[in-house]
């Protein structure tokens, strides 16, 4: 059986600042993005402990283009062979969040 996405991701490849509720912010790297969610990598002790969170994820501005921010449910959280933990956000709103970045 083939497994499809509703909508396709893109590559991403960014640095971020992501805060967890409840927690300290802390760094994080933006791996992929779609039009309903992102996907993360980032250090934690409970990734079990993550899903059903609420996360905000912050894109600094490199040089002049405008910083990003995203909020969202972390809807997975596993470990990566790398000892980092990749986490699926699903957008709060993913039609507000796209109409107030354009």
């Amino acid at each position: 059986m083939e497994f499809r996405r509703r909508v396709p991701r893109q590559p991403a490849g960014w640095d971020g600042v992501c805060q967890i509720e409840g927690e300290f912010a802390s760094r994080c790297r933006i791996i992929d993005i779609s039009m309903l969610g992102v996907g993360i990598t980032l250090d934690h002790p409970s990734p079990h402990a993550l899903v059903g969170r609420q996360i905000t994820v912050d894109i600094p501005a490199i040089g002049d283009s405008a910083s990003l921010r995203l909020e969202g449910r972390i809807t997975s959280a596993r470990l990566t062979l790398r000892a980092s933990v990749r986490v699926g956000i699903e957008f709060n709103n993913p039609s507000a969040e796209l109409a107030s970045k354009v």
